[in-house]
Protein backbone atom coordinates (compact mmCIF):
# COMPACT_ATOMS: atom_id res chain seq x y z
CA UNK A 1 0.00 0.00 0.00
CA UNK A 2 2.84 2.26 0.62
CA UNK A 3 4.15 1.89 -2.52
CA UNK A 4 0.91 2.32 -4.51
CA UNK A 5 0.79 5.75 -2.66
CA UNK A 6 -3.42 5.51 -3.59
CA UNK A 7 -6.06 4.12 -1.95
CA UNK A 8 -6.28 0.00 -2.76
CA UNK A 9 -9.01 -2.37 -3.59
CA UNK A 10 -8.78 -5.94 -2.44
CA UNK A 11 -8.06 -7.00 -5.52
CA UNK A 12 -5.70 -4.67 -6.43
CA UNK A 13 -3.84 -5.44 -3.07
CA UNK A 14 -3.88 -9.03 -4.31
CA UNK A 15 -2.39 -7.95 -7.60
CA UNK A 16 0.38 -5.80 -6.20
CA UNK A 17 1.39 -8.70 -3.89
CA UNK A 18 3.63 -11.00 -5.93
CA UNK A 19 5.92 -12.11 -3.03
CA UNK A 20 2.69 -12.81 -0.70
CA UNK A 21 3.42 -15.59 1.90
CA UNK A 22 -1.00 -16.26 2.16
CA UNK A 23 -3.31 -17.31 -0.19
CA UNK A 24 -5.68 -15.03 -2.67
CA UNK A 25 -8.43 -16.21 -0.87
CA UNK A 26 -6.83 -15.47 3.04
CA UNK A 27 -7.09 -11.75 2.07
CA UNK A 28 -10.50 -10.74 3.58
CA UNK A 29 -9.34 -11.85 7.14
CA UNK A 30 -5.50 -10.54 6.66
CA UNK A 31 -7.56 -7.14 5.87
CA UNK A 32 -9.88 -7.41 8.70
CA UNK A 33 -7.04 -8.07 11.15
CA UNK A 34 -5.37 -5.06 9.85
CA UNK A 35 -8.39 -3.16 10.20
CA UNK A 36 -8.64 -4.32 14.01
CA UNK A 37 -5.17 -3.23 14.83
CA UNK A 38 -5.88 0.44 13.01
CA UNK A 39 -2.98 -0.78 10.84
CA UNK A 40 -4.87 0.32 7.43
CA UNK A 41 -8.01 2.35 7.48
CA UNK A 42 -10.93 2.16 4.80
CA UNK A 43 -10.60 4.81 2.41
CA UNK A 44 -14.20 5.02 0.05
CA UNK A 45 -15.36 2.40 -2.29
CA UNK A 46 -14.85 1.50 -6.10
CA UNK A 47 -16.44 -0.28 -8.52
CA UNK A 48 -14.86 -3.55 -9.13
CA UNK A 49 -16.93 -5.12 -11.95
CA UNK A 50 -20.32 -5.47 -11.04
CA UNK A 51 -19.86 -5.21 -7.47
CA UNK A 52 -18.69 -2.20 -5.29
CA UNK A 53 -15.89 -3.31 -2.95
CA UNK A 54 -13.79 -0.90 -0.07
CA UNK A 55 -10.62 0.72 -0.83
CA UNK A 56 -8.03 0.88 1.91
CA UNK A 57 -4.82 3.01 3.01
CA UNK A 58 -2.21 2.74 5.68
CA UNK A 59 -2.87 4.40 8.90
CA UNK A 60 1.28 4.88 9.56
CA UNK A 61 3.61 5.72 7.11
CA UNK A 62 6.44 3.15 6.35
CA UNK A 63 8.56 5.04 8.38
CA UNK A 64 6.37 5.22 11.42
CA UNK A 65 5.79 1.89 10.90
CA UNK A 66 9.20 0.90 11.48
CA UNK A 67 10.01 3.22 14.52
CA UNK A 68 7.05 1.37 15.82
CA UNK A 69 8.40 -2.70 15.22
CA UNK A 70 11.53 -1.15 17.00
CA UNK A 71 9.86 0.23 19.97
CA UNK A 72 8.22 -3.00 20.55
CA UNK A 73 11.82 -5.27 20.80
CA UNK A 74 12.41 -6.28 24.08
CA UNK A 75 15.63 -4.67 24.57
CA UNK A 76 14.07 -1.29 23.84
CA UNK A 77 11.65 -0.96 26.44
CA UNK A 78 14.71 -1.75 29.02
CA UNK A 79 17.52 -0.02 26.91
CA UNK A 80 15.99 2.81 24.71
CA UNK A 81 19.48 4.85 24.27
CA UNK A 82 21.58 1.35 23.81
CA UNK A 83 19.10 0.08 21.74
CA UNK A 84 18.53 3.28 19.64
CA UNK A 85 22.18 3.58 19.69
CA UNK A 86 22.68 0.14 17.86
CA UNK A 87 19.57 0.17 15.21
CA UNK A 88 21.12 3.61 14.39
CA UNK A 89 24.52 2.24 13.76
CA UNK A 90 23.38 -0.91 12.05
CA UNK A 91 21.63 1.09 8.89
CA UNK A 92 24.27 3.84 8.86
CA UNK A 93 26.68 0.78 8.62
CA UNK A 94 25.07 0.76 4.78
CA UNK A 95 27.98 1.92 2.46
CA UNK A 96 24.67 2.61 -0.17
CA UNK A 97 23.51 5.77 2.41
CA UNK A 98 24.73 9.47 0.72
CA UNK A 99 26.46 12.35 2.36
CA UNK A 100 22.97 14.34 1.64
CA UNK A 101 21.37 12.09 3.88
CA UNK A 102 24.04 12.36 6.44
CA UNK A 103 23.53 15.73 5.74
CA UNK A 104 20.01 15.18 6.59
CA UNK A 105 20.51 13.12 9.34
CA UNK A 106 22.64 15.52 11.38
CA UNK A 107 20.21 18.27 10.66
CA UNK A 108 17.31 16.12 12.02
CA UNK A 109 19.47 15.40 14.86
CA UNK A 110 20.36 18.85 15.61
CA UNK A 111 16.93 19.97 15.09
CA UNK A 112 15.79 17.55 17.94
CA UNK A 113 18.25 18.77 20.25
CA UNK A 114 17.39 22.71 19.99
CA UNK A 115 13.96 20.91 20.82
CA UNK A 116 14.93 19.82 23.81
CA UNK A 117 16.89 21.77 25.15
CA UNK A 118 14.06 24.83 24.74
CA UNK A 119 11.48 22.30 26.37
CA UNK A 120 13.76 21.73 29.16
CA UNK A 121 14.64 25.61 29.69
CA UNK A 122 10.52 25.92 29.44
CA UNK A 123 10.07 23.32 32.62
CA UNK A 124 12.82 24.75 34.65
CA UNK A 125 11.04 28.43 34.13
CA UNK A 126 7.64 27.08 35.40
CA UNK A 127 9.47 24.95 38.37
CA UNK A 128 10.19 28.92 39.58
Amino acid sequence: MWAAGRPLSRSEIIELSPKKTWKASSIHILLNSMLEKNAIQVYGFTKTGTHYGRTFVPVLSEAQYAAEQIQQLGSFKTDQAGTVTKVFSALLDESTISDETYQELERLLQERRTLKEKSSQRVKRTKK
